[in-house]
C-alpha cells in the first residue's frame, strides 16, 4: 500500500531555528535540546546512516510491523542540513521494481547500500535508488536481521537478534543471536551470542581490534574479534541495547529502550548521558561535526543531537 505522503512533497519540523552545520559549535558534553527533529514524512524510523562522501544522510522507515513481508517499507534521503532531499522516497518498497519490506540497518560499500530487510540483505546504488542484488538468508536460519556494518576490507556483518512476533505482538525468540559475515555475497555465521540475547547494534572499535554488540534482551557491551568463536562482556549497560557508534574520541555510545536513554560505554563504565529519548533505535554518526541521529521508532520522527 502507498504512503499517503508519497503523492506530495515531504516536509521538515526543526525543533530550534538554526541548521545541523551551525550548531556544531557547542562542545559542552551533550546539548540541552536537539539541534533538529525530522518529523514529517516518517513512518517507523529505524536507522540513520551519515554518508560522509555525498554529504547526506539516509533514513529508514518500516512503515508498520518490523516482520511482516508487505512490501510498504523505503529510504529517505536527507541533505547534511536535515533537509529532505526527495518528494518521493528515494528507495520506495511500494515500487514494482523494488522489494523493500521493513528496512533496519545500513551500510555503505563504495556505491552500494546494504540493507538488512527481515531475512535478506538488500543492495541499492547509491546514485540511482536501483536495486543492485537481493541476498535471501532465510535458508540460513535467519529470522530478524537488524544492524549492518561494513569491515575494512568491505566484509558485512549483519545481527540477527532471533526474535519473532506472534499474532498479540508478543516477541518470540525462534533464531539465534547472531552475527552474519558476507563477503562476495556469500553469507556464513561469524559468531553466536548467548540465547535470547537478540542482537542489535554493532560497530567497530578500532582501539579493541573487535566488534562491539549490544543486545535488545541483554545489559551486556560484547565485543567480537573477527575470526574467533565467542564474545566477550566487557560491562553492562541499562539493557535494551539498540544502536551503537564509536565517538571520535574512542567512546562507545549506544542507545537504550530500557530507560529511553543514550549512554556512553568507556572503561567499563557506563554512564547516561541524555535520557527523554522513548524507542530509540540504530544511530546515525557525522564524527567531523560531532552529531548523532536519534530515530524515535515508536513515534515517528528523528532528533539530531550534538555530542562532543
Amino acid at each position: 500500500m502507498r504512503l499517503a505522503f508519497i503523492t506530495r512533497r515531504v516536509t521538515i519540523a526543526f525543533a530550534l531555528p538554526v541548521t545541523l552545520g551551525a550548531a556544531c559549535g557547542d562542545r559542552t558534553p551533550m546539548a540541552d535540546a536537539p539541534v533538529a527533529v525530522v518529523s514529517a514524512g516518517l513512518a517507523t524510523p529505524e536507522s540513520v546512516l551519515w554518508d560522509s562522501v555525498r554529504n547526506l544522510w539516509y533514513l529508514s522507515n518500516i512503515n508498520g510491523n518490523p516482520t511482516a513481508k508487505d512490501g510498504n517499507g523505503y529510504i529517505l534521503r536527507l541533505t547534511a542540513d536535515g533537509a529532505m532531499m526527495d518528494s518521493l522516497p528515494f528507495i520506495n518498497g511500494a515500487d514494482a521494481d523494488i522489494v523493500l519490506h521493513a528496512p533496519k540497518g545500513m551500510a555503505l560499500v563504495g556505491d552500494t547500500l546494504w540493507v538488512a530487510d527481515i531475512d535478506a540483505v538488500r543492495g541499492f546504488n547509491v546514485t540511482t535508488g536501483n536495486v543492485v542484488t537481493n541476498l535471501e538468508l532465510g535458508l540460513q536460519g535467519a529470522t530478524f536481521l537488524n544492524d549492518v556494518a561494513a569491515g575494512a576490507d568491505g566484509t558485512l556483518y549483519i545481527t540477527d537478534s532471533g526474535i519473532a512476533f506472534d499474532a498479540s505482538l508478543n516477541v518470540t525468540h525462534p533464531g539465534k543471536s547472531r552475527v552474519f559475515a558476507l563477503k562476495d555475497r556469500m553469507a556464513r555465521e561469524a559468531v553466536v551470542l548467548p540465547a535470547q540475547s537478540a542482537a542489535n547494534g554493532l560497530a567497530w572499535d578500532a582501539a579493541r581490534g573487535a566488534w562491539l554488540i549490544v543486545g535488545f534482551n541483554s545489559p551486556n557491551i560484547f565485543a567480537w574479534t573477527p575470526g574467533t568463536d565467542s564474545v566477550t562482556a566487557l560491562g553492562t549497560g541499562p539493557g535494551g541495547g539498540d544502536g551503537i557508534i564509536i565517538l571520535a574520541d574512542g567512546r562507545a555510545l549506544f542507545s537504550s529502550w530500557a530507560d529511553s536513554s543514550l549512554t556512553v560505554f568507556a572503561d567499563g563504565v557506563s554512564t547516561k548521558l541524555r535520557g527523554g529519548l522513548p524507542a530509540p533505535a540504530d544511530l546515525g554518526y557525522d564524527a567531523t561535526r560531532g552529531l548523532v541521529a536519534v530515530p524515535l521508532f515508536q513515534h515517528d520522527r528523528v532528533e539530531f543531537w550534538t555530542v562532543k
